[in-house]
């Protein structure tokens, strides 16, 4: 490995490091008013449990990343590892999507909200998991379970957009948090690229 390649790759990788760090911070500098009714290993069940989602939204946005066949990427990691990464990311952040909630419901002592219309935002987001879980499940036991990769790559490419879009709605509606401020223009920001990928991605 050339020294300038090994160069790129760590600094690629301490970028995004930096990003999962300093967008662990929100919790902490930008607290929404559930934090404030809470005291000891509940406050910190819920603080932790607001990480791992923030966690879940920052890996899935590397996904669309990962398979962008951005060629300044591509010349750094190869297409092959960025598809290996793709598709490991995808495990890790299903386990930090299942996490997020047993955290915050642990805050709660596991008393489950009420299925009524003001909880819409954590109904999506438990909508969204069910989705998440089936979504990659699937593609983890493509093979397994007689799907053809033609059919799943179409099924696939299809679902991804609508994934995005429950996940920035559930996200800029559940905590206020990403009400206004730092945070909203960062997820703004976020979605808007995720958008462009999405349409780039379809012209390709």
């Amino acid at each position: 490995m050339k020294p300038d390649s090994f160069l790129l790759k760590f600094t690629c990788i301490l970028f995004f490091l930096g990003l999962l760090c300093a967008a662990g911070m929100i919790p902490f500098y930008f607290e929404s008013p559930s934090m404030y009714y809470k005291t000891g290993i509940d406050k910190l069940l819920l603080r932790t449990g607001k990480i791992f989602g923030i966690i879940t939204v920052q890996l899935m946005l590397l996904q669309p990343i990962f398979i962008g066949r951005f060629s300044w990427l591509d010349t750094i990691f190869t297409m092959k590892k960025l598809f290996l990464f793709h598709r490991i990311n995808g495990m890790i952040l299903l386990g930090a999507a299942v996490i997020h909630p047993i955290l915050i419901l642990g805050a709660d002592h596991f008393v489950f909200f009420p299925f009524e219309s003001k909880y819409w935002p954590e109904i999506t987001g438990v909508f969204l998991l069910l989705l998440l879980i089936l979504f990659i499940v699937i593609s983890i036991l493509q093979k397994k379970i007689g799907i053809k990769y033609k059919t799943w790559k179409i099924t696939h490419k299809t679902l991804a957009p609508f994934l995005f879009l429950i996940m920035f709605t559930h996200v800029f509606n559940v905590s206020r948090s990403f009400e206004s401020g730092l945070p909203w223009y960062l997820l703004l920001a976020a979605g808007v690229m995720t958008i462009s990928m999405f349409i780039r991605k379809s012209f390709h």
